[in-house]
């Protein structure tokens, strides 16, 4: 029952033969991105995910070893590792500068959590280089194109600040014209 449940959950998060052209949603995911302006430069920012509850139970059944509905020490390293099958995917990560595609140079599963039954997941974003928010637009998003995976935004929104300057700096919400996104935000920061 084990080895059905681990393969359920592989296939859950590596979304191996869904095609494009018959996908619909089987995993939905309440997404955001934490952006830490201290200073205006940044070059790295966190994205958050809370799992749907029943996708976040399938795989608690896989990852949660004691039952206990956590995930600690051993599982929390198990549950990670897993996870790291999605940078095949960009992590659904979408981000441009100044209209410009822009990949991230690295992203690491930082911590992997049970929150209100939901499986949370923090990721470490590293751009290819610094973005200076009082000159440039960061725009951010998150989505699948293969549209398995529903990258929902958050009542709070796409984007959370923190930092001394968080106050000086505007997110603006877009509409996104791709199908599998439910939008982008936009963010720089005044002089």
């Amino acid at each position: 029952m084990r080895a059905y449940w681990r393969h359920a959950c592989i296939g859950l998060l590596s979304a191996l033969g869904v095609s494009s052209a018959l996908a619909h949603p089987h995993i939905w995911i309440d997404s955001y991105y934490s952006v830490n302006v201290s200073t205006p430069r940044v070059q790295v920012v966190e994205a958050h995910w809370s799992f749907d509850v029943f996708s976040s139970l399938d795989m608690l059944i896989e990852f949660d070893k004691d039952a206990n509905g956590q995930l600690e020490k051993a599982e929390k390293a198990e549950a990670a590792e897993a996870f790291t099958n999605l940078a095949q995917y960009g992590y659904f990560i979408k981000m441009q500068v100044d209209g410009q595609a822009v990949t991230p140079a690295s992203v690491d599963v930082l911590d992997v959590g049970v929150q209100d039954q939901a499986l949370t997941v923090r990721l470490g974003i590293t751009l290819p280089n610094e973005v200076d928010l009082q000159q440039q637009r960061l725009r951010m998003g998150f989505g699948d194109p293969e549209n398995y995976f529903a990258m929902v935004i958050p009542e709070q929104g796409l984007v959370q600040l923190n930092g001394m300057r968080a106050e000086t700096c505007t997110p603006t919400p877009a509409d996104a014209t791709e199908f599998y996104m439910e939008g982008w935000v936009d963010l720089s920061c005044d002089p």
